[in-house]
């Protein structure tokens, strides 16, 4: 009647999409506390996934590791679908290729695969020493970006037990670490220390927000306490300027995360 092409969208403007992408490298298979890096990084998605999707929300899922990206499981709602994302993931993660992981090259096929703003959960070590975070910089210009990054302690500090042999999960190569030398002890804890430090600024710089999550620790309260920390600073900037609210601010102040 008006003379004019429309076209329906039937995604309505409220719901919101939410993506992982889950870093699933061979690195990850490996913990030395509670669990290791990969069941924290399944459950990290598993939680984001069914709290963002209980409401209706779409969420979609995309594997990275030594062989790049992987296809792209389609943003859609409902249980089934959430239960068929978490077993793409979960067979990622058991079975993961050896080399390098291409975290790069994932968040670049993120940007390309999720058009409409929304947000993008990215769970990883982040020990990929290419400039991902130009990438992760990009993505965070459309969209909102929290980046999950689970660390074993032994990442960060060694304990004195002598002699140890590590291998490499990505290489296969196998060095001997002398544990029992205090001073060896102190310079791998510094230079630990440089290393999520520099992983943690990286990070802030590029705009998103950063969730550390240790196999040691109670990796659901650790989550409930970012979630209620963010609630209440979208709080506080909704009160400052309501116009200003994001997608994940909506998950944080509406409660579909912090619901759990």
């Amino acid at each position: 009647r008006l003379r004019e092409t429309h076209v329906r969208d039937t995604v309505a403007d409220r719901e919101l999409e939410t993506w992982l992408l889950v870093d699933c490298s061979a690195s990850l298979a490996f913990g030395t506390a509670i669990c290791e890096k990969r069941d924290l990084a399944l459950a990290a998605a598993a939680a984001t996934a069914l709290l963002t999707a209980r409401t209706g929300n779409r969420v979609g899922a995309m594997t990275v590791g030594a062989g790049g990206a992987s296809t792209p499981f389609p943003a859609r709602s409902g249980r089934v679908h959430v239960q068929a994302v978490l077993r793409t993931i979960l067979g990622a993660l058991t079975e993961p290729a050896s080399g390098p992981s291409d975290l790069t090259t994932g968040l670049q096929r993120m940007a390309s695969t999720a058009r409409r703003r929304g947000l993008v959960v990215v769970i990883s070590d982040f020990l990929d020493t290419e400039a991902w975070d130009v990438r992760l910089r990009t993505l965070a210009l459309r969209h909102d970006v929290l980046c999950v990054e689970v660390v074993d302690p032994v990442e960060v500090a060694l304990p004195d037990v002598g002699m140890l042999v590590l291998r490499d999960a990505e290489s296969g190569e196998e060095i001997e670490v002398p544990t029992g030398d205090r001073r060896f002890r102190e310079r791998y804890e510094a230079a630990a220390r440089e290393q999520r430090d520099d992983i943690a600024s990286r990070i802030r710089a590029s705009g998103a927000d950063h969730l550390q999550l240790r196999t040691d620790r109670d990796w659901l309260l650790d989550l409930a306490r970012f979630v209620s920390g963010r609630r209440d600073r979208v709080d506080a900037l909704s009160r400052a300027a309501a116009h200003r609210s994001g997608p994940l601010d909506g998950i944080a102040g509406a409660g579909t995360l912090a619901g759990g």
